[in-house]
């Protein structure tokens, strides 16, 4: 597989590691490695002069092609792609995943102004090649098997219900909360279901009425309906907030 059915496959991305020397110089000249448009990226490993641009902090370990597309995807895939920047995905066993708010991006859910860092499920076996400069949070999981996670967009992401439970561990804004419960309903989850995910954040929560907090999922999910029903439009934040 030559090197432009590869970035095919990778969403428009390559590796520095995937690349010979002469296969960089063959892909500069023809252009078909670039800069995305509306963004400047800087490559490292004594080939950034020959690419006229700024730093960021992904293109250390690869390389932008003109097959990426512009999509929220290909960002994520780029954050999984660069996390083990000298293992390609095909070495990558058993498979590390996109876990919290970026999996539920990745599968189009609004998550609002949650700030959840991006975590990596990650296998005890690919410790030794992750990024030591990367802020990703690599959470260890020494059983990864394949019911954990789908390909979405090819991208290894973390199945929805525990991904919207990681969102509401991290979460403190109301809105954002009340609104991913009720994506999860439109899109034909449970009440059960949602109730379970929304759990960790029964603590951040009281009922206005009572003064009381509950206690399970299913007592915060009547504080939601209470506050707003799940077919009314979502209100507009509060700008003190920001």
């Amino acid at each position: 597989m030559d090197y432009q059915e590869l970035a095919a496959k990778q969403r428009g991305f390559l590796l520095s590691s995937q690349l010979s020397d002469r296969e960089f110089s063959d892909a500069i000249r023809t252009g078909f490695i670039c800069s995305p448009p509306g963004m400047q990226w800087h490559f490292h490993h004594g080939r950034s002069n020959e690419i006229p641009c700024a730093s960021t902090k992904y293109m250390q370990y690869a390389y932008c092609t003109k097959l990426v597309g512009g999509h929220i995807a290909d960002s994520i895939y780029l954050d999984w792609l660069v996390a083990f920047p000298t293992i390609p995905p095909e070495h990558r066993h058993p498979t590390p995943y996109v876990c919290g708010t970026k999996a539920l991006k990745a599968r189009g859910f609004d998550t609002g102004r949650c700030a959840m860092a991006d975590i990596i499920m990650t296998p005890p076996e690919l410790l030794p090649y992750i990024d030591e400069t990367s802020l990703c949070d690599y959470t260890i999981n020494e059983h990864i098997t394949p019911d954990d996670w789908e390909l979405v967009d090819n991208i290894p992401v973390e199945n929805p219900l525990p991904a919207m439970r990681k969102f509401h561990e991290d979460g403190d804004d109301r809105i954002d909360a009340i609104d991913m419960a009720y994506q999860a309903y439109h899109r034909g989850y449970s009440w059960e279901d949602i109730a379970w995910t929304i759990e960790p954040a029964k603590d951040l929560w009281v009922d206005d009425d009572t003064g009381t907090q509950p206690t399970n999922g299913k007592e915060l999910l009547d504080i939601f309906f209470a506050e707003r029903s799940p077919d009314a439009p979502r209100p507009p934040y509060d700008d003190d907030d920001w």
